[in-house]
């Protein structure tokens, strides 16, 4: 007899597991796919959908407006490599440590990817994103770089290769655009596309447009530029974002055509933005090797499209790249892990968010990815809430802070940190807390003074 029981015992525990495995089967194969598309230095009120004055992105706003927007994302940083890592692990970079060029992901930390593999996605990633010990750990399988890469006519074509190839099988796809990047030097029509309006008194670039052309880095202050130089550089920026734009058109036209757009969740962001002038130079922490955490550079775009399932909308809450795994997990209704520090925004895609502030948290390195020794001692760090930002400088031997009225000064050019002293201290004492924490949550994140 106990024989007998111990059988059907069996026999019913294997039909459990099947059935659950089954169970596990179907809803994974009912998961989308899905495209993380991030645009390197990228302003989002550069884009018409963010309500720029020129037509630089039709193809991107067509997909605004079937999509989600979020005019007010932030990143982490102000260079590439820690918003990237936040992105893909929901860390603030001083948790997730990688800060600093050479440093590489705790292989203990869950990311992303790792996630996603378990729930039965293919993670495939060109070989040349992950290749410096920066992107180590991330969870992703590299594909052949012969079969993907090689002689390319332009950017985004082993993207193309990679989707083709993965379009039968659930897959998560990270692609890093990199050419909006400097040097700004568009190819023929767009160099001139947007620069009708300049009066030029000579034919010829000067020779700080002529550098723009050239170089990836240039130093802060290293060339002047008159306003006819800046009139232009802005130009070639906007010819630069046209080319990918006409570049998202023929993606979304192939993803069609191979039928897989529709069950495609499609997330355009990117790991920092880019001045332009508004404070005196051009770049980001790597290419001017003098960081800033202005909202030029820290603000981003954040556009989520699922035609399947969500429906069009938007929102001016601030938001974070952190955030953007947590949303991604509760979309697909799988688990999220203890210890992440971004929060969901799928209530907010859904309009049932409450009306709680979440303030912003950013940090970086003087110099960024071009970084000395001596310039990673050199932080900067940031909190912005609806109304203030402050910024606290150290590592030049003594703090340095300021502070600005975002509802009367979104340009950042008045620092009032002398006029309110009630504001500061209290951001002050949240940013230092948020400084000396490594387990905080999205839950418990301090709200706005």
């Amino acid at each position: 007899m106990n024989v007998f029981r111990k059988l059907v015992a069996t026999i019913c525990t294997l039909l459990f597991s099947f059935v659950i495995f089954c169970a596990r089967s179907e809803a994974q194969n009912n998961l989308p796919n899905i495209l993380l598309f991030t645009i390197d230095a990228c302003r989002p009120d550069h884009f018409g959908c963010y309500d720029y004055q020129y037509d630089t992105t039709p193809h991107i706003d067509a997909l605004a407006r079937k999509g989600f927007l979020f005019t007010r994302a932030f990143s982490q940083s102000a260079w590439t490599t820690p918003g990237m890592i936040s992105i893909f692990t929901s860390l603030y970079p001083h948790v997730h440590t990688v800060d600093a060029k050479g440093k590489t992901l705790d292989e203990d930390i869950l990311t992303l990817p790792d996630i996603l593999k378990t729930n039965g996605y293919k993670v495939p990633v060109l070989p040349r994103f992950v290749d410096i010990p920066n992107y180590w750990h991330l969870g992703f399988d590299m594909v052949s770089k012969e079969q993907f890469q090689g002689e390319e006519r332009g950017e985004g074509e082993d993207l193309l290769k990679l989707l083709e190839a993965y379009k039968d099988q659930k897959f998560f796809i990270w692609y890093h655009y990199h050419s909006l990047h400097l040097p700004y030097n568009p190819q023929s029509p767009y160099d001139k596309m947007f620069s009708q309006h300049i009066e030029k008194s000579t034919s010829a670039d000067s020779e700080a447009v002529a550098t723009v052309k050239k170089r990836s880095v240039i130093k802060a202050g290293s060339i002047g530029f008159n306003d006819n130089d800046k009139e232009t550089v802005i130009a070639l920026y906007d010819g630069q974002l046209r080319v990918l734009d006409d570049y998202i058109g023929r993606l979304v036209e192939k993803m069609k055509a191979w039928n897989i757009l529709d069950n495609t969740i499609i997330i355009i962001t990117s790991d920092h933005g880019e001045e332009l002038f508004e404070h005196g130079f051009i770049g980001h922490a790597s290419t001017s090797l003098n960081a800033k955490l202005y909202d030029e550079i820290i603000h981003v775009p954040l556009i989520i499209l699922w035609p399947k399932l969500l429906k069009p909308g938007i929102s001016d809450e601030l938001v974070q790249q952190i955030d953007i795994m947590p949303t991604l997990l509760e979309m697909l209704g799988i688990p999220e892990p203890s210890g992440l520090q971004g929060r969901s925004l799928f209530s907010v895609i859904r309009g049932t968010s409450g009306t709680k502030s979440h303030p912003v948290f950013s940090e970086t390195i003087l110099g960024g990815y071009q970084s000395t020794r001596e310039m990673e001692e050199i932080k900067l760090q940031c909190i912005r809430t609806n109304e203030w930002k402050l910024i606290r400088t150290t590592g030049t031997g003594s703090d340095r802070y300021e502070l600005y009225n975002m509802n009367k000064d979104q340009a950042e050019k008045r620092n009032v940190i002398e006029n309110y002293p009630s504001v500061s201290n209290g951001l002050v004492k949240e940013l230092l807390r948020w400084t000396k924490t490594a387990t905080l949550t999205g839950n418990d994140s301090p709200s706005s003074p």
